[in-house]
């Protein structure tokens, strides 16, 4: 494996944050013992829990997936108890999609248990370079559209 100072020199940034998604991409798709809700589902609960509660179609526009898609998470999702579903008073028809307190108490166990992996890998590093990374990452999520 070559040293990482001479793979930097060989690659764009663009290609290393490609490289870092994959990478974390892996990790966090991976399965950990005590897992209650996989990824995807995740990724529904954190947007949830960041705009609030929505329908199905924004909370499908809003994280750029088919409604397709998100319906049958949030159906798994309702199933286990992890999301609220209120009649729209705007619409009967359609229902409005919340995070619930067990969806909340989910997330966390994901979020603490993926936060691990970064810890373990950021152990070696100083203060400076992780305050560096952090604020990096900020602007880099910034400028892409945070979630």
């Amino acid at each position: 494996m070559q040293p990482a100072a001479a793979v930097a020199e060989e690659m764009t940034a663009e290609d290393a944050v490609l490289r870092f998604v994959m990478a974390m991409g892996r990790r966090f798709r991976a399965k950990i013992d005590g897992d209650s809700v996989d990824p995807s589902q995740a990724a529904i609960l954190y947007a949830l829990k960041c705009h609030g509660a929505l329908r199905l179609g924004d909370l499908a526009e809003t994280m750029r997936l088919d409604a397709s898609t998100v319906s049958r998470h949030v159906q798994q999702l309702g199933d286990r108890g992890f999301i609220d579903r209120v009649p729209d008073p705007e619409d009967g028809r359609a229902r409005i999609i919340d995070i619930s307190d067990a969806g909340t108490d989910a997330l966390r166990l994901t979020f603490d248990q993926r936060r691990a992996f970064v810890t373990d890998a950021l152990e070696g590093w100083s203060a400076a370079d992780r305050d560096r990374l952090r604020d990096d990452i900020l602007r880099l999520t910034n400028d892409l559209g945070e979630i």
